[in-house]
């Protein structure tokens, strides 16, 4: 029962060592290749260790083999309510009629003579802006008809990417990109950074050259800036522009670009519900924050300002009943919290997570607590065999393995004899030896066979609760970060 711990503390231990790593980059490149070099190895030997020897284990094979299967699940499941949503929207349209279309990851023109092959495009006009959502992938064209299949599994795995545009009059490129470790040394954000990352992978850069273009040390210090009309820039990174994408958790961890008749982000992953509406709406915030100026001067158009200034942008009014009972406070209060709101495959996954560690915590627990309290069925354990312990490795392979000492043995319960092996944490008993033991009331009915056992199932017990109840917490009820809880106290001080 031990081996799914060994698998989740391998890969909780690859983490820390990339954190580590990370967080190391900019001091010591010797300290940082050290931890990436551990994180490897542990990553590795994790994953050796989940397809080999943990596959022999006690533990039902289903439940190694379940990750595979979730995923399959998973992409069908997420296929199926794509075509369900996009087929709710009035008025979508498989036809694109303004924006960019991806190529060797750029934005390129609709007229371009060979763009990327997008697997999915809708297009609906959405409180009074025409918006336009793609999705497409990164993975290059293989003839090579023997490994279409795998090429097809390599797309859903990493390779799928989704950019949502929002139709402006027609003015010159400019790009925001938000810079990972922004807010080093003082503070770290490895999760923000990690999305920041994985998005870049499918960025849709404007197909013209850009320059780097210098808006402010604050803002140049999270933020790049790139563009073909620096004069453009100037105009529209205002105070209020730069405070806008500054203070909005949404800029932190995606990119912004103007040019041509579009304004789009793109992002890693299919194109959602979720990505469609909650995109869109920070790209209308944006575009009824820049001056008016702006696009009566670059875009020769007086009208677009106003209609943008008069969109309601709220939450409530663009996601109208898309947000749900649940998800809609959830993500207020992470707002609020300065936490990146959460879609509702993230939120389910997370609460399904969460819900079946702590009810998985409760057999250990509820068995073990029985026992110490001593309500639990005592019965009279025959020994019929017992197995030492042992650890190694068989000759020079790579396979290794370790065990806990065992006893087999029968007992009657309710006037039924029941089998039983069970792990051994006292004094090895002799074949023919009767014990008297406890048996857990539930499933899965250990033998406890006396407190020091009953004490370590609590503790084995506690580790799947405080991970449940931690990730519950950090999902539905989160602390700001350190960063925002000094950056309030100050702020405080000040108008005190």
């Amino acid at each position: 029962m031990l081996g799914p711990w060994f698998i989740v503390g391998g890969y909780a231990l690859a983490f820390v060592l990339l954190w580590l790593g990370t967080w190391f980059e900019r001091r010591s490149t010797v300290a940082a290749a050290v931890c990436f070099g551990l994180c490897g190895v542990a990553f590795s030997e994790t994953s050796l260790y989940w397809l080999s020897a943990g596959t022999g284990s006690d533990v039902p094979q289903l439940l190694w083999f379940a990750f595979p299967l979730a995923f399959a699940a998973l992409v069908a499941w997420r296929g199926w309510r794509q075509r369900t949503w996009i087929a709710r929207i009035a008025g979508a349209s498989e036809r694109q009629t303004f924006g960019v279309l991806p190529h060797l990851g750029r934005g390129v023109a609709l007229d371009h003579p060979d763009p990327d092959p997008v697997r999915t495009t809708v297009e609906f006009d959405l409180r009074g802006h025409r918006v336009l959502g793609i999705e497409y992938s990164t993975t290059p064209r293989r003839e090579d008809e023997r490994f279409a299949e795998v090429a097809k599994v390599a797309e859903q795995i990493d390779a799928i990417h989704s950019a949502v545009q929002l139709r402006i009059p027609a003015v010159p490129a400019l790009v925001i990109s938000p810079k990972t470790g922004a807010f080093e040394p003082e503070h770290f954000t490895p999760l923000e950074d990690a999305r920041i990352t994985r998005n870049s992978f499918g960025w849709l850069k404007p197909d013209t050259a850009l320059d780097t273009f210098e808006a402010g040390a604050e803002f140049d210090r999270r933020f790049s800036v790139t563009t073909s009309d620096p004069e453009f820039a100037t105009a529209v990174l205002t105070d209020e522009v730069r405070t806008l994408i500054l203070d909005d958790l949404w800029f932190r961890v995606h990119q912004v670009a103007f040019h041509g008749d579009a304004m789009w982000t793109s992002e890693s992953g299919g194109l959602t519900e979720d990505r469609m509406f909650g995109n869109s709406r920070r790209l209308a915030v944006l575009a009824s924050a820049v001056p008016a100026p702006v696009w009566e001067v670059w875009a020769a158009d007086a009208e677009f300002s106003s209609a943008a200034a008069g969109t309601d942008t709220g939450y409530d009014a663009w996601y109208g009943k898309r947000g749900g009972a649940v998800r809609t406070p959830v993500n207020r209060f992470r707002e609020a919290a300065d936490r990146q709101p959460v879609t509702s495959v993230s939120l389910t996954t997370r609460t399904v997570i969460a819900a079946g560690l702590v009810v998985g915590s409760l057999f250990p627990i509820a068995n073990s607590v029985a026992a110490v309290a001593g309500v639990a069925p005592e019965v009279q354990l025959t020994v019929t065999a017992f197995a030492e312990g042992r650890s190694g490795c068989a000759g020079r392979s790579s396979s290794c393995n370790s065990s806990f000492p065992q006893v087999s043995g029968t007992y009657q319960l309710d006037g039924t004899t029941h089998d039983v092996t069970t792990s051994w944490f006292g004094a090895l008993p002799r074949r023919g030896d009767v014990l008297d033991v406890a048996i857990g009331p539930l499933w899965w009915h250990p033998v406890l066979e006396n407190n020091r056992a009953s004490v370590l199932t609590l503790l084995v017990g506690l580790v799947p609760l405080l991970l449940g109840a931690g990730l519950a917490k950090a999902t539905y009820r989160p602390r700001p970060p350190r960063r925002v809880r000094k950056l309030r106290k100050s702020r405080e001080a000040a108008i005190a």
